[in-house]
């Protein structure tokens, strides 16, 4: 792939050189766009024309703002968190759906649809 370095510098100091990277949004892959990585740091920078793009395809899709924050509750002894309708319809989740708990690090859990 040729790389073109860019006249201006990463905010670490390094060098950012022009490139593709994978793209990624909610486990989905949106494939290679254009970005200027850093060689020191590594960091990923996408234009504006690119971003509005992927925002496109993610509308699209209707995956867009499906984050949310939701209250954990009690149930017995168990903690129980609600899945919101947009996220469990994205995710084909239903009423008695067998899901895996995984967790990823100690501020983070996976959910993962096993039926």
């Amino acid at each position: 792939m040729n790389e073109e370095e860019v006249p201006y510098k990463c905010s670490c100091g390094g060098s950012l050189k022009k490139t593709k990277v994978e793209v990624e949004f909610f486990g989905i892959d949106f494939g290679l766009r254009d970005a200027e990585v850093c060689t020191a740091c590594g960091s990923e920078y996408i234009d504006q024309e690119t971003l509005k793009v992927i925002e496109k395809e993610i509308k699209e899709r209707k995956i867009f703002a499906l984050e949310k924050r939701v209250l954990v509750t009690k149930s017995g002894e168990s903690l129980m968190i609600r899945i919101p309708p947009e996220i469990a319809e994205f995710l084909n989740i239903h009423y008695k759906s067998l899901v895996q708990l995984f967790p990823v690090d100690k501020d983070r859990l996976e959910v993962k649809v096993v039926d």
